[in-house]
C-alpha cells in the first residue's frame, strides 16, 4: 500500500491533470474522485470543479458521471480481497477511523492536552473551522458565477489551505496540495469575461487586436526623428 507522504503528492498530481483537462466536465469529475479518494481534503473542491465555469445542470450531470465512475473503479480493488465486507471495514479502520482518533503534540487544537498554565485551550475552534471549511467550499461554487482558469486555481488553493487548517496534525509535506495552484493563479494570464454569451477570451490583446495601420511606435533612439 502507498504511504501518507505518497498520498500527499498524488493527490494534487490528479488535480494537476484535471486543471489540465479542465474544459471537460467529465475529466474534472474523475480527477477529484480520484484525487479525494487518495486524500479526502480534495473531496472538497468538487462543489466548485462542478460549477465550473458556471453553474449548468448539464455541466453538473457531466461531471457526476465521471466522479462516479472514477470512485467505483477505484474502489474495484476492495474486490480482489477475499471479502468484501471485511475489505470495506479494513479501509473504514484505516482511513477514517483512524483520522478521526488522531492525535498530535505538536498541533494548535490539542494544546489542552497539556493542562499548562498560560496555554490555552483551542479544541472548541476546531470543528467552527470545520464547518467554515465546508461553507467556503460551497460558497466559492456559486461565487463569483462566472469563473475562469486563474479564479478556478486561486479559489481552489484557498479551499484546500481552509481544509488544511482544521486538521489536528499537519506537516510541511501539505504544501504541494496547494503549491501547483498559488503558482497557476500567479503565472496564468488573466481572462475578461463577456458575460452576455458567457464565452472568455485570453486577453484584451486577443479580444481587442490593434491593426498595423493604427498602431504607433516610438521611434528609434539609433535614428534621427
Amino acid at each position: 500500500t502507498l504511504n501518507a507522504n505518497t498520498n500527499d503528492a498524488i493527490m494534487p498530481t490528479f488535480l494537476v491533470l484535471g486543471f489540465w483537462l479542465v474544459s471537460s466536465a467529465p475529466a474534472r469529475g474523475a480527477a477529484v474522485a480520484l484525487a479525494g479518494w487518495t486524500k479526502f481534503g480534495a473531496l472538497l473542491v468538487a462543489p466548485l470543479w462542478a460549477a465550473y465555469p458556471s453553474p449548468d445542470l448539464r455541466r453538473l450531470l457531466r461531471f457526476g458521471v465521471g466522479f462516479v465512475a472514477a470512485t467505483l473503479l477505484a474502489f474495484t480493488v476492495l474486490l480482489l480481497e477475499p471479502g468484501l465486507w471485511e475489505a470495506a471495514q479494513t479501509f473504514w479502520e484505516r482511513t477514517i477511523g483512524f483520522q478521526a482518533g488522531r492525535d498530535s503534540p505538536f498541533s494548535l487544537w490539542g494544546w489542552g492536552q497539556y493542562h499548562a498554565d498560560g496555554i490555552p485551550d483551542l479544541g472548541f475552534l476546531q470543528p467552527v473551522l470545520a464547518v467554515l471549511a465546508v461553507v467556503l467550499a460551497l460558497l466559492v461554487a456559486v461565487l463569483p458565477r462566472h469563473k475562469g482558469r486563474v479564479e478556478l486555481a486561486a479559489l481552489t488553493a484557498a479551499v484546500l489551505i481552509a481544509f488544511q487548517l482544521t486538521l489536528t496534525p499537519w506537516f510541511y509535506l501539505f504544501l504541494p496540495w496547494v503549491f501547483p495552484f498559488v503558482v497557476l493563479w500567479l503565472l496564468l494570464p488573466r481572462e475578461s469575461v463577456d458575460h452576455g454569451n458567457g464565452t472568455r477570451m485570453a486577453s484584451t490583446e486577443d479580444a481587442f487586436p490593434v491593426s498595423a495601420s493604427h498602431s504607433m511606435s516610438a521611434p528609434s533612439i539609433r535614428t534621427p526623428p
